[in-house]
């Protein structure tokens, strides 16, 4: 079975990728407007986009370009990404053609042969949060918000919130069965902190952190938990147990990843005395960080993208 073939939809055929689609797409990623949200930026050449084509041609993507039935050929683009993991899906479309409903009829045509002739269990999309029209041609095809985080591009400034949508083939097709057993489905991960004095943590956590005490459990308390977040369910949660042992081992470090105000906070807890250790820091694996010790010398790393 051809895993790459054209895919027909009532508009639209969606041809492969080829070398001679490069001067249709260079007008698509020569357009400022197309490319606001893209994750490189506007080409400035058509040798730009001729090494891309070459590029997504030799990789393991599987690329299609948007031709009219009765009109132009290369209006835009629907791939799977080849990456290990969640089959993820990207789109782009000419400015020229939005508003006329064809990039979703061109991913509904995508996720058909998706998971009919790929065999994919389930479908992903990263969508910039500022851009609200590529959110709801994700909910028109039947896609469901499911997380979020901070990535920055290169070619940009600052970082930006990430919306990952995810469509499952049960939720695509009523009665369909996946091919691959579920992965358990997992919330959150939250570490449990031995301390001497429960309550005595979480205060400090909601004074000098700038978290909110979930709960105490006990009175004098035994165990507890504090969160850090704007809405429920969401950011980072530490549950805290009364124990007596040695110190902490600052080896360990709990990692959060927070939005683009790292140097203000790391400025506040200076300004209350926390403990830094360091300044903020650009790390060669693209993130900005600092770290502290806790009332009870665990170590808690900030980073955010940088």
């Amino acid at each position: 079975m051809d895993d790459h073939a054209e895919i027909a939809t009532e508009r639209l055929i969606l041809r492969p990728l080829a070398p001679e689609h490069a001067a249709a797409l260079y007008e698509i990623h020569a357009d400022p407007e197309a490319m606001r949200f893209w994750h490189a930026p506007p080409h400035k050449h058509a040798d730009e986009t001729r090494a891309m084509v070459d590029e997504l041609i030799s990789g393991p993507e599987r690329v299609w370009v948007l031709c009219q039935r009765d009109g132009k050929e290369g209006i835009g683009l629907v791939y799977y990404l080849g990456n290990v993991g969640r089959p993820g899906m990207g789109y782009i479309l000419h400015p020229g053609y939005w508003g006329k409903g064809l990039m979703s009829e061109a991913v509904r045509g995508a996720l058909e042969f998706g998971f009919l002739r790929l065999n994919l269990d389930q479908v992903e999309l990263w969508i910039d949060a500022r851009n609200p029209a590529s959110q709801r041609l994700a909910e028109r095809t039947g896609f469901k918000r499911r997380a979020a985080f901070r990535q920055k591009y290169p070619h940009d400034t600052f970082s930006h919130e990430k919306l990952v949508y995810g469509l499952r083939i049960e939720e695509w097709r009523p009665g369909a069965v996946a091919k691959r057993p579920r992965p358990i489905e997992a919330y959150s991960l939250q570490p449990v902190l031995a301390v001497p004095d429960v309550r005595a943590t979480a205060e400090y956590y909601r004074d000098m952190l700038g978290f909110e005490i979930a709960f105490l459990y006990g009175d004098p308390p035994t165990y507890g938990a504090v969160s850090l977040n704007e809405w429920s369910a969401t950011g980072a949660h530490i549950q805290l147990s009364r124990a007596d042992g040695p110190a902490a081992d600052d080896r360990i470090a709990l990692y959060l990843s927070v939005g683009p105000g790292i140097d203000e906070l790391h400025g506040t807890y200076r300004a209350k005395g926390v403990e830094l250790v360091g300044e903020v820091v650009q790390q060669p694996w693209g993130m900005r960080e600092f770290a502290i010790k806790d009332c009870n010398g665990y170590v808690l790393r900030f980073g955010t993208p940088g």
